[in-house]
């Protein structure tokens, strides 16, 4: 990237990426509590058909998304109509590429099949069609993702909508957050920051994943999309003609918490403190310092102190996994949590 094409990158919020973000996390055995809370109003809330679909569209693991259901932001806080209305005027040609992708059993782009390095690796990294989406197709492409639309706001007006207000003020302090960042140590460093597999290296953007790729026409830069539902690894976005798109995990999501999970009742919190009782509800599952500081926008140095004040009271105990040291609440943290 140029500086030219570095300064025409901007930030943008997208309801449909928090829709299809919060989905691909249903499979997970421990999710946060806005997921899971999530996860639950769209069993109860969304009705079955748009549900199924959007299952069917959206893997629960790390395969791919078609693209068309996340166009990149026309504008900074799109409604979720307008982002739908991009959506069902997708054209049927890309549609179906986005599909060919994603589905054994479709054709194979030679371009798509050579980032993986051979048709066969490609293959195995696609997924059977599922029948909701063949449901869906059986009308033509414009048909699927008129449909796909639909379930998109069906989904967003019965599980984001009573909470839309709240999620979209952390997203923009997100934005503000990296904003001030970039103001005072420059672009490069605020990319950084972003995640772990995310670098500024000699003019280029790396991102870490299991194939590749070079993405050097989007002459207006990149779109950067903070996400509630996004864990630690980067979605990324790139294909022909549309802008290429980072999605990545936003700062502070303990707002988005119930309130017994936020940080503890009164009595824990008077007992050790709200930053430590916060942390203490934060560790349901293995967590580094830098997940951490992020999901509760407290500063690494914050929470390694605090997590050593807890480890030492035997309330949580940290191991090793390769280069990085996850914490985990101990049983005596869960009882005194009272969980």
């Amino acid at each position: 990237m140029s500086a030219d094409t570095l300064g025409r990158s901007r930030f943008a919020l997208c309801p449909a990426t928090e829709a299809v973000g919060s989905i691909r996390q249903r499979g997970r055995q421990r999710i946060p509590p806005h997921l899971g809370r999530r996860r639950d109003l769209a069993a109860a809330r969304v009705t079955a058909g748009a549900l199924e679909l959007l299952h069917g569209l959206i893997p629960h693991d790390r395969r791919y998304i078609p693209d068309f259901l996340t166009p990149p932001p026309s504008s900074s806080v799109p409604s979720i109509h307008h982002v739908a209305d991009t959506v069902r005027r997708t054209p049927p040609d890309e549609v179906d590429y986005h599909l060919d992708i994603a589905f054994r059993g479709r054709a194979v782009r030679a371009e798509v099949a050579a980032t993986f390095g051979s048709t066969a690796a490609h293959e195995r990294w696609r997924r059977p069609m599922p029948p909701a989406v063949a449901d869906a197709l059986a009308d033509g492409p414009a048909a699927l993702a008129a449909r796909a639309a639909d379930a998109l706001v069906d989904y967003f007006t019965a599980v984001l909508e009573p909470e839309w207000d709240t999620t979209r003020a952390l997203l923009q302090d997100d934005i503000s957050h990296r904003a001030e960042k970039m103001a005072d140590l420059g672009a490069g460093a605020m990319i950084d920051n972003l995640s772990e597999g995310v670098r500024w290296r000699d003019g280029e953007v790396r991102i870490a994943r299991p194939y590749d790729v070079v993405v050097d026409w989007a002459s207006d830069g990149f779109v950067l999309v903070p996400s509630t539902a996004q864990d630690e690894q980067v979605l990324f976005s790139a294909e022909r003609p549309r802008t290429p798109v980072i999605t990545y995990p936003a700062r502070g999501v303990f707002r988005l918490w119930n309130p017994s999970t936020e940080r503890g009742d009164e009595a824990i919190r008077h007992l050790i403190g709200d930053t430590r009782a916060l942390l203490l509800a934060s560790l349901d599952e293995p967590r580094s310092t830098s997940q951490l500081s992020r999901d509760t926008a407290l500063a690494p140095a914050t929470v390694s102190y605090h997590l050593s004040i807890l480890r030492r009271a035997r309330l949580v105990r940290s191991r090793r996994r390769s280069r990085v040291v996850l914490y985990q609440r101990c049983p005596l943290g869960t009882r005194l949590l009272g969980r």
